[in-house]
């Protein structure tokens, strides 16, 4: 009687133990293989982000340089704005007024007696002048009294009392140099200055790879707007 009760008990319990364990290794061998695709897919969806990232970083980089290549070509070849600093140009210009400024009519030549340019000085390194042209090539200057002439006309029938001015025998321009001057004409260091004592402040004749553009407008302040002659 025990021994049956012994055998069913241990046949009955028996299957029973070894079916559980099956279950329990199915469930545990799952999560594995989720955890791993889960894994997978993060990774996948972290190279894509960081692809997608480095490609807009790209394109930024491109749009940027893009857009300053474009700056300055258009203020090499097209127009540029200047600011006006101190009163040289007074009345015509005053101080701290934006300038619309084309540089393709001097890259072309197109200068003229009475334009009011943007330009550099010899020895000033890159320095920016707003000035008038009063001589350009083929016209005589000179200074008498320190009294400067263009064409025998007076440009400061008063002189220049305020600062020592030598004088120098007439000078006809050459095919490539233009005279410019202030319209301040008792208030302005330009190409009147020449052959005077101080030889670091010379200007004298302007070169017209010094010639940057011809000013058009005023663009600013906004009440002041107006062409420029």
């Amino acid at each position: 009687m025990n021994e049956d009760w012994n055998e069913e008990k241990s046949g009955a319990a028996q299957p029973e133990a070894e079916h559980p364990q099956a279950e329990v290794a199915e469930e545990a061998e799952q999560p594995l293989e989720d955890q791993q695709a889960q894994a997978d897919a993060d990774a996948e969806r972290r190279a894509k982000l960081k692809q997608t990232a480095k490609k807009e970083i790209r394109e930024w980089i491109v749009a940027l340089v893009s857009a300053l290549v474009v700056v300055l070509l258009v203020r090499a070849f097209l127009f540029t704005v200047i600011r006006v600093d101190g009163s040289s140009m007074y009345p015509t210009l005053i101080n701290d007024e934006r300038l619309f400024v084309t540089v393709a009519d001097v890259k072309l030549g197109y200068v003229e007696r009475g334009d009011v340019v943007i330009c550099h000085y010899p020895n000033r390194g890159r320095t920016y002048f707003v000035k008038r042209v009063v001589g350009v090539p083929g016209d005589k200057v000179c200074r008498y009294n320190g009294v400067t002439y263009v064409n025998g006309e007076p440009l400061d029938p008063l002189g220049l009392a305020a600062e020592a001015r030598y004088d120098y025998d007439e000078y006809t321009l050459g095919e490539d140099e233009y005279f410019c001057v202030g319209d301040n004409r008792y208030d302005s260091h330009d190409s009147r200055d020449w052959n005077d004592g101080d030889a670091s402040r010379d200007v004298g004749p302007i070169s017209g790879d010094m010639l940057v553009g011809k000013v058009r407008h005023v663009i600013w302040p906004l009440n002041a707007i107006r062409a420029v002659e």
